[in-house]
């Protein structure tokens, strides 16, 4: 007889997949969701003793996705509920755990996927263990104990995209300057007489500095990524040491 009955919700069907093998192994019958829709209507139909929902069951990609914190919200607020997330934030912390109009928080614990199966394990128990969502101390306790990877994953974020920044500017110099040396090599080759070679000289260096207008717009995006994860990163510490609205 399984311990208990979960209903496991997220979008990535092989991530799903590995998440209920390993629940199942540890005695629990896991019930699978792939979309808000299939959640909603397996929360709705009862029998579940506990929910994990991915916060993004839309769209990985999309940042305004927050499915799964909705789902939470708005079904079988009796049911205690696991967020779990691959895109950890301060503000999916506090959006989960903060107390609601109701007085209880939208889930009674949240999981970074970067924290691995045994976290994950660790949070299951912990909700079985309390059977009611935890009291605002240790809420803030477990945010204390989720915002470190929290953290580390920003920072991780930030200098992968600090190293493509770096990676696109130098590459955008380089063909701009071959660029511009192939174009001048084909107009001295014209003007010497030699117009077919001037002429293909000119046509490479034309897509030279076609190359450089795009690795520009890869140098644009990749910025405004950087400058994106460094005011998370801001806002992070500022409210981590209580600094944010001095």
């Amino acid at each position: 007889m399984p311990k208990a009955t979960i209903l496991f919700a997220d979008n990535d069907p092989d991530f799903l997949n590995t998440r209920a093998e390993f629940l199942e192994q540890e005695g629990y019958l896991v019930v699978p969701a792939i979309n808000p829709t299939e959640a909603r209507r397996r929360l709705e139909a009862g029998g579940i003793d506990l929910a994990i929902l991915d916060i993004r069951l839309v769209n990985d990609d999309d940042e305004k996705d927050t499915s799964g914190l909705t789902l939470a919200k708005e079904v079988a607020r009796s049911v205690p509920k696991i967020i779990l997330t691959g895109f950890p934030s301060y503000e999916y912390v506090r959006e989960t755990l903060a107390p609601q109009v109701d007085g209880l928080p939208v889930a009674v614990d949240f999981v970074a996927k970067q924290e691995g199966p045994e976290a994950l394990l660790s949070a299951i128990r912990r909700a079985f263990v309390k059977g009611s969502p935890p009291p605002a101390r240790e809420l803030e306790e477990r945010l204390a104990t989720v915002s470190f990877p929290i953290a580390s994953q920003l920072l991780k974020d930030y200098e992968e995209i600090r190293k493509e920044v770096i990676f696109t500017y130098r590459a955008r110099l380089i063909c701009i300057v071959v660029g511009a040396a192939v174009i001048l090599m084909g107009s001295i080759g014209v003007l010497i007489g030699q117009v077919a070679v001037g002429s293909l000289n000119a046509i490479s260096g034309i897509i030279a500095e076609a190359l450089a207008i795009l690795f520009t717009r890869f140098a644009k995006d990749a910025y405004r990524r950087m400058d994106q994860y460094h005011r998370e990163l801001v806002m992070f510490f500022k409210k981590e040491t209580g600094t944010e609205k001095r």
